[in-house]
């Protein structure tokens, strides 16, 4: 490994600054969720993970049909793709509340087995269909 230059090390320092504010961004939006659900419904949701994981699990399958059916499409699949992952994590999310969460308000340790029950299936039906490895979307 040979040295870096001022110019190079600058860029690398950059782009780890971007990298980790784009991830702190994620971590805060995702924390602010879980406070947002449990201050409004008292419930402590452990798949809360797993309803952001659908959606980048739905913006990823977007992006596959893109690339096989209209290549052409490409570059504007992203705005769409975004709008099915809300779509999807708010239907799935009502689905829950209404078969599940509803029947289990005032109780929290309930609430709290649930939904980790919950997350278990979610995480399992996501290996089963997506595989173990990592997905990763075209970048539009």
């Amino acid at each position: 490994m040979g040295e870096y230059t001022n110019e190079e090390l600058q860029s690398i320092f950059i782009m780890q600054g971007f990298s980790g504010l784009s991830l702190f961004s994620v971590l805060l939006l995702m924390g602010l969720g879980l406070a947002l659900i449990f201050g409004q419904m008292g419930v402590i949701n452990m798949a809360h993970g797993e309803f952001m994981a659908l959606g980048a699990y739905t913006v990823y399958f977007c992006s596959s049909l893109t690339q096989e059916y209209a290549p052409s499409f490409g570059p504007y699949y992203f705005v769409v793709a975004i709008g099915l992952a809300f779509v999807a994590c708010a239907a799935l999310g009502a689905l829950v509340e209404w078969l599940m969460i509803r029947h289990l308000y005032h109780r929290p340790l309930d609430t709290l087995l649930a939904t980790w029950g919950l997350s278990l299936i979610l995480q399992q039906t996501y290996r089963s269909i997506f595989g173990a490895r990592e997905v990763t979307p075209t970048l539009p």
